[in-house]
This record gives C-alpha cells, structure tokens and sequence, in this order.
C-alpha cells in the first residue's frame, strides 16, 4: 500500500509576530513528512522579527520547509548592502527600524548573526509544489514563463486591484503581501495574508484540503523603534545620508528638499538649490521621501525652521503602508 504523501501548508505575511507565529504552528498538524510554505515578510513592523526568524529555523529541524522572498526581505538585503542611500531609507520607512530594534544589542547597537543573514539571502523568489506555485505577491506571468531577471521585483512588490483579473495559469497562485479581512479564495487564487501585524490575525491553509488555521493578534499594534542611544532627547535612532525629499502645497506647487538625517518618525532636510524653502513652523506638509520606485509618501508637520536653512518635520502619519 503506498503511502499518503505529506500534507502541504502556506503561512501568510508573519511582520514580526512570533508570538502568533508560535501559536499557530502548535495547531498544525505537522509530520515529519509535512511541508511548511512561508509566503515572506517575515520581518518589520511587528515586536519580535528576530524572534519569527529563529522558530522558521527552528521549524525547518523538524519538517520540510520552504521560505520564500517578500518585498520587506528584499528591502532588508538592500538595507545590510547600504549602497543607496534612497533603498535604505525605502527600508526605514517601511517598518524597517522595528527589525533593527529586534536585533539590537546590550548597547542598544544592531547585530544580525550570519545565520539570519543567510536566512536572509537563501529566499527563493517562488516555489510550485504539485498544483500550487507560492509566491509572495503574485505571478506577473505564467509559472512557466517567469524569469526572475525580469519578473522578481514584480514577485515581491505587486499589489492586487479589484479590477485585475483572475490568473488563468496551469497553477493555482498561492500568495500574500495585499492584506485581506478574511482569506480570499479563487478558483485559481488564494491569498491568506490577513494583516496580523495591523490587529488581526495570521493564517495558515492547507492548500489540498482548504482547511485553515487563525491565530488572532494578541497586543495592539505598537510603532518599535532602534532608539538613538547616544541622544536619550531621539525616541528612534537618525541614519545619515542624502535622500530626495518632496512637499507638495495645496495648491500643487512642489519643494525640493534633501535629508541631512532622518527616522521614521522625523526628518532633518535642507532645500536644493531650486527650491523654495519658506516653511513655518506649525505648518503642516505632505509628500514623499525618495524618488520613483522607492518613493514613500508621508504627511507631518514642521517642528524647527533654523537660520542655517535646516528643517526639523516631524512625521505624524504614513500614507502608505506596503
């Protein structure tokens, strides 16, 4: 009599939860026969990316299990490169500093063992297993045809719309990275990140059977930052470099400004030569940090105008959470 092959599980976007990553594993019933799919993010925004990264590790002593890349891994890889200036500012913005600030040391200082940064850099874009590929934000061709020269960044950044149509691939797309109140389930798609870093819940499907597991949220989200421990005044460490910085005023005219430091939670700019650098303090300001791709928009509110043309704006709100 041959034997039953192994059960097969996807794992939505984790974002620093391991509580709730603990949790939901002791509900799978996992053998030693099992594959775990997880679908990336496993990092930022949530209290204990560290902690994710260990039980996955520790996960893949006991079953077979396959990891795949999310868009905020990839920004973490850009980030420990630290080539560009705007990439890691696209991290920082992005959640990034809650990673950080999970890895951080005794003396408050950033430390990620070779183990997590091979974690890190061994990710696969994307994996099929029978009639499933697992991807972390979708496929922008079919299975057969993707080539990750050309099709990665897409892989990781896409962001499903209302009006896209269904794939109509020889496989079913098994994916995450567009969060959803419940798992939503198409004939030929399936995205199970149910956003447990905004409040909700994490979600496990065995993608054969559909059943499916939910560990809810079990704190309220909390903003964690690497604190700037030689500044006990910065509640989030600064990071140096020069980073393009747009304002736009109501009446769409847009200022032109770059960072001297900055943080998630606060800037330091200059203008450029070009720009207009007439801002009160009090005044309230909306545009992006960086430029093109790695652009994030913020809105927040100007804190300090100093003589030597040095703008302190505190952030107050995201427009967009990726």
């Amino acid at each position: 009599m041959q034997q039953q092959a192994g059960r097969v599980f996807a794992i939505g976007d984790v974002h620093g939860c391991a509580d709730e990553l603990r949790a939901l594993i002791q509900q799978l019933p996992l053998r030693r026969d099992s594959l775990v799919v997880f679908l990336g993010d496993y990092i930022d925004r949530g209290p204990d990316s560290r902690g994710v990264i260990d039980t996955v590790l520790e996960l893949e002593e006991y079953c077979r299990v396959v990891c795949l890349l999310g868009n905020h891994e990839l920004m973490l890889r850009e980030y420990l490169d630290g080539s560009d200036p705007r990439r890691v500012a696209r991290f920082i913005y992005n959640g990034g500093s809650a990673t950080l600030a999970s890895y951080a040391d005794n003396d408050g200082v950033f430390v990620m063992s070779e183990e997590h940064r091979d974690f890190i850099n061994r990710l696969q874009y994307h994996h099929i297993e029978g009639d499933h590929c697992f991807v972390h934000a979708g496929l922008p061709a079919p299975p057969e045809e993707i080539d990750i020269s050309i099709h990665g960044e897409e892989m990781v950044w896409m962001r499903r719309r209302p009006s896209m149509p269904e794939p109509e691939y020889s496989k079913i797309i098994v994916h995450g990275h567009s969060a959803v109140n419940e798992p939503e389930i198409q004939p030929r798609r399936i995205n199970i990140d149910t956003a447990c870093v905004y409040g909700r819940r994490l979600t496990a499907l065995d993608v054969n059977t559909r059943q499916m597991w939910h560990v809810d949220r079990s704190t309220a989200p909390q903003p964690v930052y690497l604190r700037d421990t030689k500044d006990s005044r910065r509640h989030a460490l600064r990071f140096s470099g020069s980073v393009p910085v747009s304002i736009v005023r109501p009446n769409g005219t847009r200022l032109a400004f770059e960072t001297i430091n900055y943080s998630e939670i606060g800037l330091l700019i200059t203008p450029t030569k070009s720009a207009d650098p007439r801002l009160s303090v009090g005044e309230s300001v909306s545009g992006v940090i960086g430029v093109g791709e790695t652009a994030t928009p913020f809105k927040g509110v100007v804190l300090r105008v100093d003589p030597g043309r040095r703008i302190a704006v505190k952030i107050v709100v995201e427009q967009a959470l990726r």
